[in-house]
């Protein structure tokens, strides 16, 4: 037999532990310190492996929790992305899996996001805005003047900057599709920061983190009334006179309403009475009928004005109650043409001196 044939004899030391002792299974510091040792890449895999997860971040999934954040409801989230609650709450427990935390919690009354959650969600709107913005620059490789444009616009911009502007960008852009959405100006935030526009206008209200705004122009409120309620004498009446008529607002996340508000507040008026309305039409239609008086922009009451339909007034002791209007775009989307030459035309009317909304004339 040959040295090479010969069997080995391995030494090994003895633990002093009896067999049975040595079978047990290690401690949980022991384990991890003999996977460090036997596998000194092993944090770099654990880290390729969840990039792999990240990965799978579908963006209907981020959609699914943007669109539960804003209804509340699961039910509602999948209708709004066109897809089924079943399938919906598959997709949600894929995202929460993969980032290791739960990010929503349903109750009695709906479904909110938790701390993470509310984390997670503005990341989500840059992604899926970034995301547009690509789909959007690679279908422009194949229009000519064709592109979209989507804005959301609160009531008063939409009427009096929007509408204007658009036949001067359909001289440059005749192609052009546009998509315009009036709605309250918090709802304007909302979706300039869900990435759901181009771009926004709206009057000051608090703005999410992925949002930047330019001011436009500068709304000045006034009151309206009917002749038959109210014949101020000067164009003032007193607080006094204000007390004794029911105030008519908008909906809520209105900045007509939260600037009106907050200038009666200032002065120390409490309406006795609050009717709420859902458009600008409604509410000049409440006073012209004698239901109460309301405060709005004096640029879209100007042909109710003119035409003596309606009288203009202002409070005593009320300083004047002035609405900066904005424009919002989300940071992470980049603008198309169309919508940087739409900008261009904003800036343009920001720049006459009839742009200062509540000028007379």
């Amino acid at each position: 037999m040959s040295v090479s044939d010969r069997p080995r004899i391995v030494h090994r030391p003895r633990s002093g532990k009896s067999p049975a002792a040595r079978r047990q299974p290690r401690r949980q510091g022991t384990a991890a310190a003999a996977e460090t040792e036997v596998w000194p890449g092993a944090e770099g895999v654990r880290d390729a492996m969840r990039d792999v997860q990240m990965e799978n971040i579908h963006p209907l999934r981020l959609r699914l929790l943007l669109e539960i954040e804003r209804t509340q409801s699961i039910s509602a989230a999948a209708q709004a992305c066109g897809i089924g609650q079943p399938s919906a709450s598959v997709h949600l427990r894929n995202l929460e899996a993969t980032l290791s935390h739960r990010l929503v919690t349903r109750n009695g009354r709906g479904s909110s996001l938790t701390p993470a959650g509310k984390v997670v969600a503005p990341h989500a709107a840059r992604m899926l805005a970034t995301l547009d913005s690509m789909r959007r620059a690679v279908d422009a490789l194949g229009t000519q003047g064709g592109g979209e444009l989507t804005i959301a616009a609160s009531h008063m911009p939409s009427v009096v900057l929007v509408l204007p502007a658009l036949p001067r960008l359909t001289e440059r852009y005749p192609g052009v599709t546009v998509r315009l959405r009036t709605v309250a100006s918090e709802a304007v935030a909302r979706e300039v920061a869900r990435g759901q526009v181009d771009l926004g206008i709206a009057g000051e209200v608090p703005t999410p983190e992925p949002v930047t705004r330019t001011e436009i122009v500068v709304d000045e409120l006034v009151g309206i009334a009917s002749p038959v309620l109210l014949d101020p004498d000067d164009g003032r009446i007193s607080l006094g006179q204000l007390a004794r008529h029911r105030l008519l607002v908008g909906p809520t996340g209105s900045s007509t309403r939260m600037a009106a508000e907050r200038g009666l507040a200032r002065a120390g008026h409490r309406p006795a009475s609050v009717w709420e309305f859902d458009s600008f039409e409604a509410i000049t239609r409440a006073v012209k009928q004698g239901l109460g008086v309301s405060f709005v922009s004096r640029r879209l009451a100007r042909e109710d004005l003119e035409r003596r339909e309606l009288i203009a007034f202002r409070v005593s002791d009320v300083e004047p109650m002035l609405l900066p209007i904005h424009a919002l775009r989300h940071i992470a989307r980049e603008l198309s043409a169309e919508a940087s030459a739409f900008m261009a035309l904003l800036e343009d009317h920001a720049a006459r001196p009839a742009a200062v909304i509540g000028a007379t004339g």
